[in-house]
């Protein structure tokens, strides 16, 4: 599917020709009066005048039309599917389209890592980064965070959208760059708002299991006043209320493959000498010492030393702490105006503002007697050489050892180990008296003021948009450096006794992240009629858009100066103007054939120039077959934490310096050293490319039956990412500068200290696969109607190629990688009564990534018919009645028999990842509904 550079440029070439050249008009054609969106539906025309068809904007195309089918796949998710799902976040509907994969994010577990408390999509698997989402056409503001790990910082939180505005939902699952400029890549979320309510509404949802786990409660109050037509007006207003309560595993062990979690990785049961009030070891300046006893016998969990050793250690559970999901509240406000300016002018104004916020728990922090190496935001390695207690703290047992008064500690052969004098000891220990959580907030406020209005055949649309983002992270239970130090010099900190407030505040002050990012932008667009062809009338659009982004990330300044133990940091602050110009053009060359031909040209003032294109039909074969397909070229643009002043710090360990190991032995340090990695801004990047390609039928044998078939598949090259830290260890002289070393003292090199991993234009994907769906409608006489569907993926190919020269790899049928998806349904309504009964199906897939290999517990204990993760399958019963006035009652059953997700042995607390299942099992979802 590697498109070749001149046949490229010629597909570009022909759409921008198609645009600029003119259609021969046959007849001049009468300027068309559509309602302009978004304004309301006009009012019904009298019943002497012939009905008009009314033109709306579709997700895909700038040009309005009275046929919601255009020359790509567009899903739509109406407010009636939205209520009929049970999902009561955007994030947990959008993963029910068999087209969301894997590379997404979600805000329901841990938090942890760089993006805590943010939920993203991923079309087609490809990422965060390549789908792009919209809010009534317009971008959204990105989230405040800096994820190398997933999107590469440009993601968008979509749980900032409060469900109670959402008037319907499209997906475009192409690409379509040449409309909506960057990020596109894979396709596009475009969230459609109420507009043009009249009335009071009140709606109140309550979702669990039948055990109360999973508790999740929302309200919300919608009003709307004033007859846009009549009076020339109209103002829409609601509130939306949402709390979510916190799961953790503890509280139902046995939701995913609990017995098998525990048995294979030892989850809820005690097993880390890491342990509160701890055990004592030798100390070696940072190496691993030798087990020297417990630090006190008030240990809740103790366990013999061995098998052969009854001696018993203090052991610790760190896995009863984990989270299926973390408490959330969420509260938005939403508001709508709209003027009627006569003329078919409209003046619009939107305002919408949300808080979210997520709490989240964890093991209280650790320590060692080992060295843990880490850094400062520029760069500076910075060292904690390990836990011990100085010889004279009051906690370390051998402070009144002496020659007269010798001090006996157990040892790992059985016996003991006398001590005559106070000797430094190390110290394994859990920080029990601090609480380690993390509890984050997202802000959102965005401004829209549009005018629709037509003038000289034009339909046109203008807007000024302004979006803000900010993101705070809350994080308590990490260890300062320095405070630390102090409290182990002075002996103020207790180990296992109890701690005043204020030495816990030095040793642990509360630590504050924050991000920003703003997108403000100005934009026209207009359509009309230029012509008539055999097939009807041509349609031209033109478009311009001016927008000024900006990214502002920073780290506490006490994790930006290294003074938080073993802390990663994330930084980075931008800002860029964008200028585009976009045409598109809808020929009907043919009786029944529809054209559709866009180009957009951009102009960044980081990375500068680029251009897009599409080239789409539709043809209607006969009144009951109509192909459609088409080709796209798409961009992403470097984010503004990959090419400006940036970094994002990383520690690991487990790495080998080939030059000073070249034989992997245990007594060589430099063969499994612990370092860290920075991933370095590189402001050479280039825009990330691809091209992607549908080809599709929709098929109406018989009234009330539609088949759609769409084979697509999208080629990504040039895609930003980082070499490992170990694969530049292993070709250092590749990348000069970028493996840092100490001052040599033995010999021509030092011991290395830290990996820089510039971003890089690297790797290559390609995709391809169909997506299905079926529909049949039956009406049942006086026992109503019936809809039977089933739409699904089916993926054909799916290869990475981490960088250019490299092996291309296949992953289909790999972790997070399933070859099928669908969902099946049938939906009943008669009267005030409606009932569905629904389907959700994920093909098996091997429980490890392509050129890796099964988890080693799982081989080691022969169970090796866990490498293969099974298919899941669940059902779901939605039923609701609306034969009280004004009122509405629905209640959905999620997973009716109950089934648990399969074994994730890469999830070895929860068990099971989002992207291939959840924990919740059985669980209810009761709503009411009253207007007013």
């Amino acid at each position: 599917m590697n498109v070749p550079m001149n046949v490229h440029l010629t597909l570009v070439a022909l759409a921008a020709a198609a645009v600029l050249t003119p259609v021969a008009a046959q007849t001049p054609a009468p300027a068309p009066s559509p309602t302009p969106a978004p304004a309301p539906k006009p009012a019904p025309p009298p019943a002497s005048e012939p009905a008009k068809l009314e033109k709306v904007e579709v997700t895909g195309t700038m040009i309005k039309r009275t046929n919601a089918e255009t020359a790509t796949p567009v899903s739509i998710l109406k407010r009636e599917d939205i209520v009929r799902s049970g999902a009561t976040t955007l994030d947990e509907l959008l993963r029910m389209d068999p087209a969301t994969g894997a590379g997404s994010l979600n805000d329901m577990s841990s938090g942890s890592g760089f993006s805590p408390g943010t939920a993203t999509i991923s079309l087609r698997g490809l990422g965060s980064a390549a789908t792009l989402v919209l809010i009534n056409g317009r971008r959204m503001a990105p989230a405040g965070v800096v994820d190398p790990n997933s999107g590469q910082s440009t993601v968008f939180n979509v749980n900032t959208i409060p469900m109670s505005a959402i008037e319907r939902i499209e997906i475009l699952k192409s690409g379509a760059s040449s409309l909506y400029g960057s990020d596109a890549l894979a396709g596009v979320v475009n969230v459609i708002l109420r507009s043009d309510y009249q009335g009071r509404l009140i709606e109140l949802n309550h979702k669990q299991r039948g055990d109360g786990l999973f508790k999740s409660h929302s309200v919300n109050l919608t009003a709307g006043f004033g007859d846009f037509h009549k009076r020339g007006y109209n103002l829409l207003a609601g509130v939306d209320l949402f709390i979510r309560d916190g799961v953790g595993i503890a509280e139902a062990p046995n939701l995913v493959q609990g017995e098998l979690l525990s048995t294979l990785y030892g989850r809820l049961q005690p097993s880390s000498t890491t342990s509160y009030p701890g055990n004592l070891y030798t100390y070696a300046n940072g190496a691993s010492g030798s087990w020297r006893g417990m630090l006190s016998p008030a240990c809740e969990t103790q366990a013999p030393y061995s098998a052969t050793l009854a001696t018993p250690r203090c052991l610790w559970d760190s896995t009863r702490f984990a989270q299926y999901t973390g408490d959330q509240r969420r509260g938005s406000v939403f508001l709508r105006g709209s003027l009627n300016l006569g003329a078919d002018t409209a003046l619009n104004a939107e305002l919408l503002g949300s808080r979210v916020t997520n709490a989240y728990t964890d093991s209280p922090t650790g320590r060692t007697e080992t060295l843990t190496v880490w850094g400062d935001a520029q760069g500076h390695t910075v060292q904690f050489k390990g836990l011990a207690l100085p010889a004279t703290h009051p906690d370390n047992p051998t402070r009144l050892a002496s020659t007269s008064n010798p001090v006996l500690l157990p040892n790992s052969s059985g016996g003991f180990t006398t001590y005559r004098a106070p000797m430094v000891l190390g110290l394994r220990y859990r920080f029990a008296d601090l609480p380690y959580d993390r509890e984050t907030q997202a802000d959102n406020l965005r401004g829209v003021l549009s005018l629709s209005t037509t003038w000289k055949g034009w339909d046109l649309d203008a807007g000024l948009m302004h979006h803000w983002q900010q993101n705070r992270t809350t994080l308590n239970g990490r260890l300062s450096l320095s405070g630390l130090n102090q409290v182990l010099a002075d002996g103020s900190y207790r180990f296992g006794g109890v701690n005043s407030p204020a030495v816990l505040a030095l040793l642990s002050p509360q630590i504050n992240d924050r991000g920003e990012s703003a997108t403000s932008s100005m934009d026209l667009r207009g359509s009309r009629e230029i012509g008539h062809l055999a097939g009807g009338t041509a349609m031209l659009g033109l478009g311009g858009e001016f927008r000024h982004e900006r990214f502002d990330v920073s780290a506490d300044p006490r994790t930006a100066a290294g003074d938080i133990i073993g802390r990663g940091i994330g930084e980075a602050t931008n800002a860029r103007n964008v200028a585009a110009a976009y045409a598109e053009l809808q020929l009907p060359l043919l009786k029944g054939l529809e054209t559709q031909t866009a180009v957009r040209a951009e102009r960044y003032t980081d990375f500068g120039r680029a251009l897009t294109a599409k080239l789409g039909f539709k043809y209607a074969l006969s009144r009951h077959l109509t192909v459609r397909g088409s080709w796209a070229d798409g961009f992403r643009a470097p984010s503004l934490s990959q090419n400006s002043k940036s970094a994002v710090f990383a520690f690991s360990s487990g790495y080998r310096d080939p030059k000073l190991c070249p034989v992997v032995a245990s007594t060589n340090p430099n063969c499994s050293m612990s370092l860290s990695t920075v991933s370095l801004a590189n402001p050479a990047l280039q825009p990330e490319k691809s091209d992607s390609f549908t080809l599709g039928l929709i098929f109406e044998p018989l009234r009330g039956t539609e088949i759609v078939l769409d084979a697509w598949a999208i080629e990504r090259r040039g895609e930003v990412d980082r070499l490992s830290a170990q694969e530049i260890l292993n070709r250092e002289d590749e990348f000069p500068g970028m493996v840092m070393r100490l001052p040599p003292t033995d010999g021509p090199l030092g011991s290395v200290y830290q990996v820089r991993r510039p971003y890089q234009n690297l790797a290559m994907s390609r995709t391809a696969g169909v997506d299905y769906e079926f529909a049949q409608r039956f009406s049942l006489d006086r026992f109503g109607r019936l809809r039977l569907s089933l739409r699904g993926t089916h993926l054909l190919e799916r290869e990475q190629q981490a960088q250019e020269g490299l092996p291309v790899v296949d992953t289909l049928g790999y972790y997070r990688v399933p070859r099928n998806k669908l969902g099946i349904s049938a939906s009943w309504s008669k009267g005030d009564w409606s009932a569905s009964l629904s389907g959700d199906y994920r093909s098996s897939m091997e429980s490890f990534s392509a050129g890796s290999s099964c988890d080693k517990t799982l081989t080691t204990a022969g169970r090796t018919d866990l490498c293969r993760m099974p298919a899941w399958t669940t059902a779901d019963l939605s039923l609701s009645y609306k034969g009280f006035r004004g009122l509405k009652l629905s209640g959905t059953v999620r997973n009716l028999a109950d089934k648990r997700p399969a074994l994730n042995p890469n999830e070895t607390e929860i068990g099971v990842g989002s992207s291939d299942g959840n924990a919740y099992g059985r669980y209810f979802s009761l709503s009411a509904s009253y207007e007013f």
